[in-house]
């Protein structure tokens, strides 16, 4: 694949490879265990037991001797709590005795809210917040395991010879390089695992019993992961390999088991795009984006991985018909729309397609799901081939 999408680095990363040269930097020939605390500096720096000259060299080092009474005061930033808000000019005291001003002020600072709230739900993602947990055991070492970062990207459709615009930020997520392939596809979130979608028109209150299918890949370096803890899943990378046999560019595509396989097993590329596929064709692209030693900053529970570190905040359709609400469900093939497809809410659905629970005139009836929104709209930004 890399013939085809050039990297831009060089350098392929393995991970347990990676893991070994850190320590090997933090075990100096002279140490056998890694330094974090005030005893093993003594010892590692041959005063063990002379507290004064100890005490002498840490005053050396002191970062805030590097201080001074003109630097700017650097605030604490927590980016699950950062917001925009913009200062809007004081009102007058002797304007703020009427009423007329005061309910300006009042419109125009939830005006600019409104406005704000906007920008950030469609250009920012979310942080979570590392609330400690008590009762979880802090059972991991610091430096003695490799975290990945992995971002994740909404799903897509590729067309060939056209570019449909950047990959939308989905899921951030860290990950130990002793955990299994696995445990990271059951966490990952995506509104496809919410199907199947059927046609719901006739019965839309029916409740789907249907077991969803756990197939799936991850594609990284040359190497496909199957998911086939279940024997009923699919091998969704058998069609590919045998295709890519044909392909002269392409070279020799692996397949291993996903749950048989560590993040710490694996080679890549920080950086370059890597794919999982699951529910059929449902392809998200992902990155590698860092691979580091755990330190002690981070989470030291096993249980807290793979921790979900940001997501991006989705867009809300709004109904078609009221404008108002949030769409639920999508119409189509309704000679009584505009649209078509027609994303409606369910009040607006009840009002206008239904009387008494039975169907007014003939349409086609789905659940909401933004991949198929997606789908749509690529379909209509399709050339016409009419005349």
């Amino acid at each position: 694949m890399e013939n085809i999408y050039c990297p831009r680095t060089e350098k392929i990363v393995s991970v347990w490879d990676a893991l070994a040269d850190f320590q090997k930097e933090l075990f100096p020939e002279r140490l056998n265990k890694i330094v974090d605390s005030d005893h093993d500096i003594m010892e590692a720096t041959g005063l063990d037991g002379n507290n004064a000259e100890f005490d002498k060299l840490l005053e050396s080092v002191d970062v805030g001797q590097l201080s001074s009474a003109k630097d700017i005061p650097v605030r604490p930033f927590h980016p699950h709590r950062h917001t925009v808000r913009p200062k809007l000019a004081e009102m007058p005291t002797k304007a703020a005795r009427f009423l007329c001003a005061q309910r300006v002020f009042s419109r125009r600072s939830a005006k600019d809210q409104r406005n704000i709230d906007v920008k950030l739900r469609y250009k920012r993602h979310k942080y979570m917040e590392r609330k400690p947990d008590q009762e979880l055991v802090k059972d991991l070492v610091p430096f003695q395991e490799m975290v990945l970062v992995l971002r994740f990207y909404e799903p897509f459709k590729y067309k060939a010879g056209r570019r449909l615009g950047h990959p939308k930020f989905h899921q951030e997520y860290y990950v130990l390089s002793s955990q299994y392939l696995t445990e990271l596809k059951d966490a990952i979130f995506c509104h496809c695992d919410s199907g199947p979608y059927y046609e719901v028109s006739e019965n839309r209150m029916a409740e789907t019993t249907e077991q969803l299918p756990k197939s799936g890949f991850f594609f990284i370096h040359d190497t496909f992961y199957n998911d086939f803890r279940d024997d009923a899943n699919h091998d969704y990378s058998a069609v590919i390999r045998k295709w890519a046999d044909r392909q002269s560019l392409i070279g020799e595509l692996k397949s291993k088991r996903m749950e048989e396989t560590r993040f710490g097993d694996l080679k890549f590329r920080l950086g370059y795009p890597q794919l999982y596929q699951h529910q059929g064709n449902c392809e998200h692209l992902f990155v590698v984006s860092d691979c580091r030693l755990l330190a002690t900053s981070d989470i030291l529970s096993r249980a807290r991985y793979p921790w979900l570190n940001s997501y991006g905040l989705g867009r809300d359709v709004p109904c078609n018909i009221c404008g108002h609400c949030q769409a639920q469900y999508i119409v189509q093939n309704s000679n009584r729309h505009i649209f078509d497809p027609a994303y409606i809410c369910e009040n607006c659905l009840d009002s206008y397609h239904y009387k008494d629970d039975q169907k007014i005139g003939e349409f086609d009836l789905y659940r909401f799901s933004l991949m198929m929104v997606r789908a749509n709209e690529e379909m209509d930004s399709e050339p016409s081939t009419s005349q």
